[in-house]
């Protein structure tokens, strides 16, 4: 007896499975492209005028940077990767965020143990019902809310809203502002920079004069010198930008003198990046841009 047919049929078999295995390969990949979308993510976080942070961590850490960071992180954030295990250096590829009055707001996409998430917040004498699950933060005002977005993405806040995680779970209308393209940047708006003690101590000599400006972007890129930072600051006029522009050049020039005058702050890393900055102004807006060797870049990210 014999059958004819029957290695046609399994080689047609075998194709419609391959090609069904290739089409949900696919169809998984376009999900996850559209999901991290940027212009999508950012469109899950409060609509309101908010300081935004991205870094590529995966990227980074591809190219070498990230990996020996001792910097401390934000205190919330902090205690849930100590108490979960997560290890963002290893298990972290990508961190958005959203900084305003509300709340600080978190998606991260990576590698995470969900049980352990759990029981972390039954250990810290907080509760899950569901999916989300909240823990009380390090002062009384400040609640930490979490929930999978799905098994590669986790939603966090620290709000005085225990359920503020929760306002990340759906997408809004689609963001139509230009983006940087850069593996890290920060966006802040002028309100935000206008506030008592929001420029850090280090960068306050430089950065002062950008509590004029509307908004300003920094974006980190890696270079061929190790990373190269970028400022690019929109103002409500041309004279306002002229005037931020030599601002920013006047000071620079002062800490090139102090640099070349004191011996102790040659040793000053952050001074000696800073005295590299150059700057222009187009119309409205002043772009500047910071060299930084790699051991310069290692040190001011020691605690990130």
């Amino acid at each position: 007896m014999s059958f004819p047919h029957r290695p046609i049929t399994l080689i047609l078999a075998l194709a419609l499975l391959s090609l069904t295995g290739l089409g949900l390969a696919w169809l998984k990949w376009r999900d996850s492209r559209d999901f991290f979308d940027p212009h999508v993510l950012l469109s899950r976080f409060p609509v309101e005028d908010s300081t935004v942070l991205s870094v590529d961590v995966a990227l980074l850490r591809g190219a070498g940077f990230l990996t020996n960071s001792k910097v401390p992180l934000e205190p919330e954030y902090k205690q849930f990767v100590d108490g979960t295990g997560f290890d963002y250096r290893r298990d972290l590829d990508l961190l958005v965020a959203s900084f305003s009055g509300s709340g600080s707001y978190f998606i991260a996409r990576g590698r995470f143990d969900w049980n352990k998430l759990r029981a972390y917040a039954a250990s810290q004498g907080g509760s899950c019902y569901q999916q989300l699950c909240r823990v009380q933060g390090s002062t009384p005002e400040r609640h930490i809310s979490f929930l999978p977005l799905r098994d590669d993405a986790l939603a966090l806040a620290v709000s005085t809203d225990d359920l503020a995680a929760s306002r990340l779970t759906k997408a809004g209308q689609r963001v139509a502002a230009q983006l940087p393209s850069a593996p890290a940047w920060l966006s802040i708006p002028g309100a935000a920079l206008r506030q008592q003690g929001a420029v850090p101590v280090g960068v306050r000599v430089v950065f002062s004069a950008l509590i004029n400006a509307d908004r300003v972007v920094i974006t980190l890129m890696p270079a061929a010198h190790g990373i190269e930072a970028k400022m690019d600051a929109s103002c409500r006029s041309a004279d306002d930008a002229r005037v931020l522009a030599s601002q920013l050049r006047n000071t620079t020039r002062m800490i090139k003198e102090s640099l070349a005058a004191n011996k102790q702050t040659q040793q000053d890393d952050l001074a000696r990046m800073l005295a590299g900055g150059s700057f222009d102004e187009t119309e409205r807006r002043v772009t500047g841009k910071w060299p930084l060797d790699r051991h310069i870049f290692d040190t001011l990210t020691e605690g990130l």
